[in-house]
């Protein structure tokens, strides 16, 4: 059947907008790619941002016909089925995921939407409110763990998740009063050379304007530096924030671990880990939001990021309750911690960081099954 050219231009705009980062695509590039002259273009979008968040809209009316599908006798099995679904939607919409995951950083407004879509739907299957402990530790870690699955980056073992789920993964206990025993000492600054210097002013106006509007005078000024001196440690932009990247990673899982006390049990070092996690990036608002824009500029460099926290969760996964698959647990707890960093750092809808926390480790211990 023969494409109409909105059809051809939504396409063209599927297919860049899912390999390159929002700001290096341009109208005329997305009418070259589908063969059309530019003029044509605006006969149906008034510019690129309406066309983009055409495709935001359009994937969230896919997931509300395809999510609220779920069947079953029993809360387990309408989860399992809804769990199913959503798995197989990451991998069959994945250009227009990718697509929704810079959109849910650009354009908030369509993270809460479909987060509306998803409490909607649990709170129907287990026929109640669904606060913030229920949408972290039963969706945050299925978002990742989908999206996770469809990048490749982690081999999925249904099985597994849905042990985790409705199980639980930690034993022991936690005592209420724990945070009152932490203790936090800020990480020490690194040498201020030339080269960190460069790097310190790029984490500060990434942070403000975002990688692309920056240009390379602009960071040498902002330390009173020559163009050229950035060319004698960085071949581009780009490299400039591979490096970045390496130091974000590095900061905050140094930060993390060296203010995680000895004489924890497993399930209290993953509380306080995650505490600690957003204690940094509360102080450093930045970094996160380095983080989430480099995915679709340095995406290797943000695979080498997650990389880093799997290999620190592996060494210390111990005290679980099924240990046949070390690998799915820590991207489990990292899609918890990921998640819950969105919610606190930037939808502000975790008031009570001490007692989410709390609550979540109730999960962490029993699962669903406490419900």
């Amino acid at each position: 059947m023969k494409k109409s050219v909105k059809e051809k231009i939504i396409d063209s705009a599927i297919e860049l907008f899912s390999k390159q980062w929002y700001e290096t695509v341009s109208v005329a590039e997305i009418c070259r790619n589908a063969g059309l002259s530019n003029g044509v273009f605006y006969n149906y979008f008034k510019n690129k941002q309406e066309l983009f968040e055409f495709l935001l809209e359009n994937l969230l009316d896919i997931f509300k016909k395809e999510f609220y599908n779920f069947n079953g006798n029993t809360t387990k099995e309408k989860l399992v089925s809804f769990f199913e679904i959503v798995f197989e939607a990451a991998s069959k919409y994945k250009p227009l995921v990718t697509i929704f995951r810079e959109g849910q950083y650009r354009f908030p407004k369509y993270e809460k939407k479909l987060r509306d879509i998803y409490i909607d739907i649990l709170g129907k299957i287990l026929e109640k409110d669904i606060n913030e402990v229920d949408y972290i530790y039963i969706i945050g870690s299925l978002r990742f763990l989908a999206i996770m699955s469809s990048y490749g980056w982690v081999n999925l073992d249904k099985d597994v998740f849905y042990n985790l789920i409705f199980k639980g993964i930690f034993e022991g206990e936690i005592e209420h009063d724990i945070f009152n025993k932490i203790s936090i000492e800020e990480c020490v600054e690194e040498e201020l050379n030339t080269k960190q210097l460069l790097i310190n002013a790029g984490i500060e106006l990434f942070g403000q304007k975002g990688f692309h509007k920056v240009k390379i005078f602009e960071i040498t000024n902002h330390v009173n530096l020559a163009v050229g001196t950035f060319y004698i440690y960085f071949s581009s932009k780009e490299e400039f924030l591979r490096e970045i990247v390496k130091q974000i990673s590095h900061k905050t899982r140094l930060f993390i671990s060296k203010n995680i006390p000895n004489n924890l049990n497993r399930l209290e070092k993953e509380i306080i880990g995650i505490y600690l996690f957003l204690h940094f990036f509360s102080k450093n608002r930045n970094y996160y939001e380095i983080i989430r824009e480099s995915e679709f500029v340095v995406n290797n460099e943000v695979k080498n990021y997650y990389k880093a926290f799997l290999d620190g969760y592996l060494e210390n996964i111990e005290n679980v309750k099924y240990n046949n698959n070390n690998e799915m647990i820590a991207m489990f707890l990292m899609g918890i911690s990921h998640y819950t960093g969105i919610e606190y750092l930037f939808e502000n809808t975790i008031k009570d960081k001490n007692n989410f926390l709390l609550s979540l480790s109730n999960y962490l211990k029993n699962g669903i099954n406490m419900i």
